[in-house]
């Protein structure tokens, strides 16, 4: 407990899981520093030489400074900190002593920490840097000899006791550290797991709960089609009772309407996607539907289609079939007379980059005056206010006949 205590100085819960294992490492290192720089102390039971108490008591000071910089949140600075402060070290205790006593032994725990400090989410650049500075450090303490960090109390006898003192310390270290970063790293697997099972349970109720909004809002989509149905019904029921020819047009043309967003909802209901719909599938059966309903001339008229298969959202397939369905309908009413041998009306979908272009065509008697036809016909008018919803771009024209052509962005 109290070591879990030392190690997570500075580590907080939201730090990312390399970030922790940085800090903890970092820390675990640099108490390992401290306590070996305490440990040294024992060498004056061993040797006559002089105790080297500035570099012993500069080792504990940059362990506790190393300490500091984690419990304050700068980890990045405390790893810097701490290889090269460690390396400082080092060269100065193997300057201090013959290079037969083997203190540059130290240098390889210091690249083993360096390993395991290294940080994936990070620029490798980091870990090279590490690597260089202690590499630079080794090769100078074997390159460079200055006498005036010499001891010059130890003898031969105990340049020989240094040795073996050393390579104990140093094995016991490794021992140590390689105990404590598999203890370490065993416990950061079981945060880990837990996190993971958490994470796992979480998904389940989100799951869950997303699995019942889908069967809520099937059910709404199911109840919008059964509304837009019974209108439809009560739609039939009063053209049947019109009392003109004029008035039985109107109603066909409002259940028309209504029809074209009662099918978007079906379709909705059918799929497992309750957002969008195959737009090429309902555009097809809408045409189909609106030419039963003026059964005069249904019989007459060659429907020629080119769609495209696309899935539209919901937010645009309402508004653009009832495009669809005004276009269709202006044709059926106005575009044909006797004279026509064969009359056809032609839908075409495609979709061009980023935007989807409809093109309703006939080979009528086309617009008489497109403008002045604009502001009066109620079906044209809709057609405008309902482009502005999708943000389309919609042109009548004559070629060969009447043709709306829309296009809007996906």
């Amino acid at each position: 407990m109290i070591l879990g205590n030392l190690i997570n100085l500075g580590v907080k819960s939201e730090m990312e899981f390399y970030e922790k294992r940085e800090a903890r490492m970092v820390n675990l290192f640099a108490w390992i520093a401290f306590v070996g720089s305490v440990a040294g102390i024992t060498t004056v039971f061993f040797i006559n030489a002089k105790y080297p108490t500035f570099i012993a008591t500069f080792s504990v000071f940059t362990a506790l400074a190393v300490l500091l910089l984690n419990f304050k949140g700068y980890h990045n600075l405390a790893t810097y900190t701490f290889v090269t402060t460690t390396c400082v070290s080092i060269f100065i205790i193997v300057q201090q002593y013959a290079v037969n006593v083997g203190n540059y032994l130290y240098f390889f725990p210091l690249i083993f920490c360096v390993a395991l400090v290294h940080n994936p989410t990070k620029s490798n650049l980091r870990t090279i840097i590490l690597y260089s500075i202690i590499a630079i450090s080794f090769l100078c303490a074997w390159l460079f000899d200055i006498d005036s960090l010499k001891n010059t109390t130890v003898s031969e006898r105990d340049n020989e006791i240094l040795l073996v003192y050393n390579s104990v310390l140093t094995f016991f270290i490794t021992v140590i550290m390689v105990y404590l970063v598999v203890k370490l790293i065993n416990r950061q697997n079981n945060e880990s797991l837990g996190l993971l099972k958490k994470e796992q349970d979480a998904q389940k109720i989100i799951a869950q709960s997303l699995k019942e909004k889908e069967t809520l809002l099937a059910e709404i989509q199911h109840r919008v089609k059964n509304n837009l149905a019974i209108i439809t019904g009560l739609l039939n029921l009063q053209t049947e009772k019109a009392p003109c020819e004029e008035s039985k047009l109107l109603m066909i043309e409002s259940r028309n309407r209504v029809m074209s967003i009662a099918m978007v909802h079906e379709r909705l209901y059918k799929k497992d996607n309750l957002s969008k719909i195959n737009f090429k599938q309902y555009l097809s059966e809408l045409v189909q539907e609106l030419v039963k309903s003026f059964p005069i001339q249904s019989k007459q008229i060659e429907i020629i289609e080119e769609l495209a298969v696309i899935e539209l959202e919901i937010t645009k397939a309402v508004p653009v079939g009832l495009i669809v369905n005004e276009a269709i309908t202006n044709s059926l009413k106005h575009a044909f007379n006797s004279v026509n041998e064969k009359p056809s009306i032609k839908i075409k979908m495609q979709l061009i980059y980023d935007r989807i272009q409809i093109c309703i065509t006939d080979n009528g008697v086309g617009f008489a005056d497109i403008n002045s036809r604009k502001d009066s016909a109620l079906g044209l008018s809709l057609i405008e206010s309902l482009c502005d919803q999708i943000d389309a771009q919609v042109v009548f024209k004559n070629e060969n006949g009447a043709c709306v052509s829309i296009v809007f962005p996906i």
